[in-house]
């Protein structure tokens, strides 16, 4: 599979690289997002959307967009500057510590979301 190149985005703590991706195992689908300080050479942020009866993905038509079924249901496209932008801001905020080296993963993107849904409000989610 061939993987994108990782994209820039500047905020007011740095520069950082990230990316999204579609993952298939065993367990099931999702949609990853990856996210490293440019500073760092490895990805040390990584949250997983999981698809399952509550959540589901775009994929294949709509690669990189995750939706919440759960009322009130919302949808995130990955791919857009601004999802990456809150990501990275609510993980930092959250205690993911980007010159640690040491990968961050948040298993389930919905529950995290979803426990700051305030911050989803500016996407109209």
């Amino acid at each position: 599979m061939l993987r994108r190149k990782p994209r820039k985005i500047v905020l007011e703590s740095g520069l950082y690289l990230w990316r999204v991706h579609h993952r298939h195992a065993a367990s099931g689908c999702s949609e990853v997002f990856s996210a490293f300080a440019a500073r760092r050479e490895r990805t040390n942020l990584r949250i997983v959307f999981p698809e399952t009866t509550e959540h589901g993905s775009g994929f294949p038509r709509q690669a990189g967009v995750v939706v919440d079924y759960s009322a009130p249901s919302w949808s995130l496209n990955l791919n857009l500057p601004s999802a990456a932008r809150l990501l990275i801001e609510l993980a930092l905020s959250g205690g993911w510590d980007a010159d640690c080296g040491r990968e961050h993963v948040i298993d389930n993107g919905y529950l995290f979301l979803r426990e700051r849904r305030t911050s989803l409000n500016m996407f109209g989610s």
